[in-house]
């Protein structure tokens, strides 16, 4: 059972929707407060029973919380933290869903510095390239993992009512540093978007209205992830540059390679580089415990 009884939500798009529909399909005892910024989108929060009040102004959102979640895109989580802060009650525990936690982390410690409340940083790796709240999806966090990410002075407590959150809306949870975490998802979330990205540009170029009927299920699954939210995603790569600059050098020696073998190998070269490359992707799927179901 969660030791917090009063939530808020700080934004009701497809992640903080989810959380909140979550929250209430597994903890009938819970109060949950919502903050959204646009009038239609409060008015679905209501009328569909996720939030027992949601709010126009944040501050009024977070009074009497005692875990507040935000729900926004990277660059806007510390502006918004620094506009609720000072109407935190004393023990109030904030955490995030954010994709990076270096640099925010290092902004929300100077900003909790001398308050009441404090910051632990979360983040679910579970989402969707859909957004807002029409896609909130109250099994979104089930079966996959959360990274919680304390540091040296992070209270215990309120580690453990972060991680008490992910758990009780069916998350694994696992503790990393900010450092670890953000070095792992450039290389198995922020790189894969950006390839996809990336390979949906390049096959734009030329003709797209000529080329598109000749896209089938390999374009259209290879590029998914590439119809996000570029207003998440830029804030995601902006907070994450050195990391994912290593994984995208990494990256361009495996495709400088295929150059090579097109440019000088026979077809057994090709050959052993899709087989590696089939073996490399079914060990990975087949160890991965979130991606079964």
């Amino acid at each position: 059972m969660m030791k917090s009884k009063k939530i808020a939500v700080l934004g009701l798009g497809l992640m903080g929707s989810s959380l909140a529909l979550a929250l209430r399909k597994r903890n009938a005892d819970l109060t949950i407060f919502g903050f959204a910024r646009r009038e239609e989108a409060r008015q679905k929060a209501e009328a569909s029973g996720m939030v027992d009040a949601v709010y126009a102004d944040p501050v009024d959102a977070v009074r009497d919380a005692d875990l507040i979640v935000i729900c926004v895109p990277i660059w806007s989580i510390a502006a918004l933290a620094k506009t609720i802060v000072s109407a935190l009650k004393p023990g109030a525990v904030v955490t995030d869903v954010g994709s990076t936690k270096s640099d925010l982390i290092q902004k929300m410690a100077a900003l909790f510095t001398g308050t009441n409340a404090c910051f632990v940083g979360s983040h679910p790796i579970a989402g969707s390239e859909k957004t807002g709240i029409d896609e909130g999806n109250p099994d979104l966090y089930a079966g996959r993992l959360t990274v919680v990410c304390p540091t040296e002075t992070t209270p215990i407590e309120a580690g453990e009512a972060v991680v008490e959150l992910w758990k009780s809306v069916g998350s694994e949870v696992m503790n990393m540093s900010p450092d670890e975490h953000d070095a792992m998802l450039a290389s198995t979330s922020h790189l894969p978007h950006m390839v996809a990205a990336a390979l949906t540009r390049s096959v734009a170029k030329g003709h797209p209205e000529a080329k598109a009927d000749f896209c089938g299920t390999g374009f259209r699954d290879t590029t998914r992830v590439a119809s996000g939210s570029a207003d998440m995603w830029v804030d995601i790569i902006d907070t994450n540059r050195a990391a994912l600059r290593a994984e995208l050098d990494r990256f361009h020696e495996e495709l400088q390679g295929l150059i090579d073998i097109l440019s000088n190998g026979n077809s057994d070269d090709i050959r052993r580089w899709l087989e590696e490359a089939a073996e490399n992707r079914n060990r990975i799927i087949n160890l991965n415990r979130f991606l079964k179901r």
